[in-house]
């Protein structure tokens, strides 16, 4: 079994396929992190009695409680931190007990290990898409105030062929006055002692995901996002690894993610003894959660665990977890379409006549998903009108969708559409019917950015009739994808909700994309907010793909690919082909470079498709024809990264099968001077005796070689100086045994 308990140490050993996880009651009730590790070299239970707590002149910095909270701690990072009314127990003389008591005690009372817990990402993913090989467990702590009748529920759920564990806390009032909570964390994590690096990735919009790299020092480090998404200058997931001990391929290294697409924050605390922890959760600015008598809050969930081969074991443990236990409705036979967005062809200026125009030249070249981008509804031919109005234009549309999606059909392809649910334009009729539905504080100014504002979805008739807008549009047309966006940033977060709209906000589109998807199973959701401001492990459970950066440039684009590729699945990560001279930074690339990074994901085509030449057309759709041909590979295989662009401005990836029989390998250069030399690298997971076939674009073959000498020697053909005209240059091959 994955979990197990030990009377005799008070101790529970959380095993999955190479790790191990320890927690100890101790004798007094305190739950404390007894380690957690890689257990190649195996781990037997032990008292934490024999490792006595440090400490450090008069600061104690040795209990690492499981769940630290105020009260027990007050000198460093909690996790939980509660107000109670009124003081129970033994008073002093002159001691009044109205005074609210920030103190909060938690004890162990019992345990229990369930094999049916509910799924902590999602309650909707009641059935899994891939059979697991181990029966998952999920051990549930209990724990209880040492006054107050408030009780706490620890989750930990082992998906152990994964090396995860997913962590959550459920709280709960059962006092008889109102408990006001000050912070929430979904978990906790210890490290062992010693000194850490953290990766993770940084950025802003149009240059998303840019891996980082810095020490985590002596006090508290954050990454946090405080907003209504997730956010473009920091993404909620790390890899912690000892300092100068591991490598893209070696070394032990922790990782985290938080499945949750709102006010976040990962707070890593390194005290004077070099313990070091990660809490991470709600972010604390302007955090405020009442509980009411008899009252409950669960949160989302903490993923974590530990890989013992290196930053890109660490990610492919997070991108499988992804791919089948967190994407929704995924098998391995269901492979993402290609697909066609409309906007960079003709933005607001949108028509029936155009896109069937362009629907066709998709279909020409390949195309299997048409998706129309903004202009097609209410009063919008423009950013400065429309927004909430979500029904067909009768202006663009006279005759509805209905023609269009005819044709679109009729070529072979599904349908699609860009909603933005989340905002309105002053100018709409839906703000002129309830200008009270935007976030604002009454008789304060409401700021405009982008010429919108945000729906109030504190407000359950808001949500509602958001949900009632989008559902009309998927029962009257034939629409089996939607692209939601989402552009701005929020300003005055006045709310129904109160200090409560930082969650709220998220629950509502949590449960308008659930209640979608519950009622039109077929239907597609595509995650976008101003590019990858919302991407993570809580959405993605509802998403089947996330647009990764407005910025459509395939230079900029290789680096945040390789920030992406840290934390999340390629199966996941739209990218588009698209005009040769690019709109966001006037820079000219080959057909070719854009083509090979964006074949590294889920294949997007934006080019205004129906002004290609007849050579160009062939082009297009001879490369999506080979995209089609690996992408089985691309969406569901392994990555091993054999270069990053941040080590040397060449990134080069390679996608493994599950039998190992096949890959794919991506080579990037992104910038080589003069006389630079890049060199040969070589394959990982191939089987060293069985020969390999190693062909291009037009299947003509380049090699025929043993697996071992592609992971000795590499791929020739990528290990010579830059030439005249080649400081610029990719190439993506297909390796499959004989």
């Amino acid at each position: 079994m994955s979990i197990a308990f030990s009377a005799e140490t008070s101790s529970f050993t959380l095993r999955v396929r190479s790790s191990v996880y320890v927690i100890e009651a101790r004798a007094d009730g305190r739950l404390v992190h007894v380690g957690s590790a890689p257990a190649s070299g195996g781990w037997t239970p032990t008292s934490l009695s024999q490792y006595p707590d440090a400490d450090y002149i008069w600061e104690p910095g040795g209990p690492r409680y499981e769940l630290p909270t105020f009260g027990d701690v007050a000198h460093s990072d909690v996790a939980l931190k509660a107000s109670f009314p009124g003081a129970t127990g033994d008073l002093a003389p002159g001691e009044a007990n109205h005074v609210p008591v920030r103190d909060l005690r938690l004890r162990y009372v019992s345990h229990e290990i369930r094999t049916d817990a509910a799924p902590a990402l999602s309650a909707k993913h009641q059935q899994l898409p891939r059979e697991s090989s181990t029966q998952r467990q999920t051990l549930v702590i209990h724990l209880r105030d040492i006054g107050y009748d408030f009780h706490v529920r620890l989750f930990y759920r082992v998906t152990p062929e994964y090396d995860v564990i997913e962590r959550w806390t459920e709280i709960e009032n059962r006092t008889n006055g109102e408990v006001k909570i000050e912070s929430l964390a979904f978990g906790a994590v210890h490290f062992p002692i010693g000194d850490y690096d953290l990766t993770h990735a940084a950025g802003s919009w149009a240059r998303e995901f840019i891996p980082t790299t810095r020490p985590i020092a002596q006090g508290v480090t954050m990454l946090a996002q405080q907003g209504l998404n997730t956010g473009h200058s920091v993404n909620p997931f790390y890899l912690v690894h000892e300092r100068g001990q591991a490598t893209e391929h070696a070394g032990n290294v922790y990782f985290g993610a938080l499945a949750y697409s709102g006010n976040w924050s990962l707070r890593f605390e390194q005290l004077p003894t070099r313990a070091t922890h990660v809490i991470g959760g709600y972010e604390q600015t302007d955090f405020e959660l009442i509980l009411a008598p008899g009252a409950t809050h669960t949160t989302p969930a903490f993923v974590h665990g530990v890989a013992d081969d290196g930053l890109g074991g660490a990610s492919r443990r997070l991108h499988a977890f992804a791919r089948d236990y967190i994407l929704p409705g995924f098998t391995d036979d269901q492979l993402r379409p290609v697909l066609y967005n409309s906007w960079e062809a003709t933005y607001f200026d949108v028509s029936a006549d155009g896109q069937i125009k362009l629907a066709r030249a998709a279909a020409e070249i390949g195309v299997e998903l048409f998706c129309m981008d903004d202009g097609w509804f209410g009063a919008r031919r423009n950013d400065r009108a429309g927004l909430g109005d979500w029904v067909v234009s009768p202006d663009q549309f006279p005759q509805g969708l209905k023609p269009l999606i005819d044709e679109v059909l009729r070529l072979g392809m599904r349908f699609g559409l860009w909603v933005e649910p989340e905002m309105v334009n002053p100018d709409s009729d839906l703000y002129r019917a309830h200008p009270d539905w935007i976030l604002h504080f009454p008789g304060r100014p409401r700021t405009e950015r982008r010429n919108q504002m945000i729906l109030d979805f504190g407000r359950a008739d808001v949500v509602d009739f958001i949900y009632r807008a989008l559902d009309t549009l998927v029962r009257e047309n034939d629409i089996t994808f939607f692209k939601w966006d989402m552009n701005r940033y929020s300003t005055e977060p006045g709310s129904s909700a109160g200090v409560g709209i930082w969650r709220k906000h998220v629950e509502g589109v949590y449960d308008i994309m659930d209640r979608l998807r519950t009622a039109h199973p077929r239907l597609d959701i595509q995650s976008c907010s101003g590019g990858g401001g919302r991407i993570d492990l809580g959405i993605l459970q509802r998403c089947d793909q996330a647009w990764t950066s407005d910025n459509t440039d395939a230079i900029d684009r290789v680096w945040i690919e390789d920030g992406y590729s840290l934390a999340y699945p390629l199966r996941a990560m739209e990218c588009w082909v698209t005009h040769e001279h690019n709109h966001q930074t006037n820079r000219r690339l080959s057909l070719d470079l854009r083509f090979d990074v964006a074949m590294r994901g889920t294949l997007g085509i934006g080019t205004n498709i129906d002004r290609l030449t007849d050579d160009e057309k062939a082009s297009y759709s001879r490369k999506i024809s080979f995209y089609k041909r690996i992408r089985s590979v691309v969406q569901n295989g392994d990555l091993h990264r054999l270069a990053n662009v941040r080590d040397g401005n060449v990134s080069v990836w390679q996608v493994v099968s599950a039998d190992r029989r096949q890959c794919v390998y991506s080579a990037v250069v992104v910038d080589q001077r003069q006389g630079q030399h890049t060199p040969m690298y070589r394959l990982r997971s191939l089987l060293p005796d069985t020969v390999y076939r190693v062909t291009d674009e037009h299947n003509k073959e380049l090699l025929r070689v043993p697996g071992g000498q592609l992971m000795s020697l590499g791929v020739p053909g990528d290990a010579r100086s830059a030439g005249l005209g080649r400081s610029m240059r990719s190439r993506t091959l297909w390796i499959e045994a004989v």
